[in-house]
């Protein structure tokens, strides 16, 4: 079998004026830094993935959105609305092509120069030029060898009935290769959507056991955990442990612990059992608390010593408004 011919790209250019360009000062404005980190990560999509877009219309538009919220899961976690919110702004400030995002495709001139210029030595570059914003001009300007500019410049010619040759062979070859990994990627979607509706049919015991209800973020961390093979016994074993210690917040230490589960392997009911506390051993929480909560924030251990306190502070405050109470009474 063949080698299948390369589609996306392996790194692309983080050119100097890529986030001090003027039409990211109004997300910037209404989002912070999350309008630069969601621009970042769906550039990481499209040329990672196709090369020069990304398909954004239906499932494939929540696709984008899990995708994009499992690169910000951490320091930078928002929800699912908020990243969707995100996207349409970049897309109305034109940092993405208004009129292909209203045709559910993600793409900029920008995005296709980059790709353009990257597959110059390619011998095979597959593309769709009703989506192609680039013009001859353009693309001889930036060279006139690619096999891109050939393919843009011969699709109008008709070709007839052209006998078979090499080339038809291989094109049909690679458009059998593209199936099949379209075929790939269709399983893949399959699999990370029943891995979601999972998480969200389990969100409700969580919450019922942890005492506070999980976001969005958090629901889609917990689906790529089950994509992963966490199964749902250990995701609610980790839960338990969450509502038996009784945590200021609780959401916060259910993801330490399963942090934990999942950079030390336990992923099944064999796996946790075999992790179970001994007298020599510690639970998962245990063994995370010289962890820091976030990157320079405190470890868990001095999170928690600050709980307690706040919490004998508070008592404190109680039972001194309650004593001033009584003695106004006297």
């Amino acid at each position: 079998m063949g080698r299948q011919p390369k589609q996306g790209l392996d790194y692309f250019p983080f050119d100097v004026g890529l986030l001090s360009d003027p039409k990211l000062r109004r997300p910037r404005q209404k989002y912070g830094y999350l309008a630069q980190v969601i621009y970042i990560a769906l550039l990481c999509i499209l040329y990672r993935d196709k090369g020069y877009y990304i398909p954004y219309g239906g499932e494939q538009r929540e696709d984008v959105i899990w995708q994009v919220g499992d690169m910000l899961n951490g320091r930078y976690s928002t929800s699912s609305e908020t990243i969707a919110n995100v996207i349409d702004e970049l897309a109305a400030c034109e940092l993405f092509s208004g009129d292909l995002f209203r045709r559910n495709i993600i793409t900029s001139i920008r995005a296709q120069k980059a790709y353009y210029a990257a597959t110059v030595d390619r011998k095979y570059a597959d593309v769709n030029f009703d989506i192609w914003l680039l013009s001859e001009t353009e693309m001889k300007k930036l060279s006139s060898k690619s096999v891109i500019l050939q393919s843009f410049i011969s699709r109008s010619i008709n070709t007839g009935n052209r006998p078979i040759n090499e080339d038809d062979r291989t094109k049909s070859t690679q458009s059998r290769e593209q199936k099949s990994r379209e075929k790939q990627s269709t399983e893949k979607h399959s699999i990370a959507e029943n891995s979601r509706e999972r998480a969200e049919a389990l969100a409700a015991d969580l919450e019922r056991l942890i005492g506070t209800e999980i976001d969005d973020n958090f629901r889609l961390d917990i689906a790529r955990l089950i994509q992963a093979g966490m199964q749902e016994a250990v995701i609610m074993e980790a839960s338990r442990q969450t509502g038996n210690k009784h945590p200021r917040k609780p959401a916060a230490y259910l993801r330490i612990i399963l942090q934990g589960y999942e950079r030390d392997g336990v992923l099944t009911a064999a796996d946790l059992e075999a992790t179970a506390p001994k007298s020599d051993k510690v639970d998962p929480a245990e063994r995370n608390m010289n962890r820091p909560m976030y990157p320079g924030g405190p470890t868990v251990a001095e999170w928690e010593a600050r709980e307690a306190e706040l919490r004998r502070q508070a008592k404190a405050r109680r039972l001194g408004s309650s004593h001033t109470d009584r003695s106004g009474d006297i």
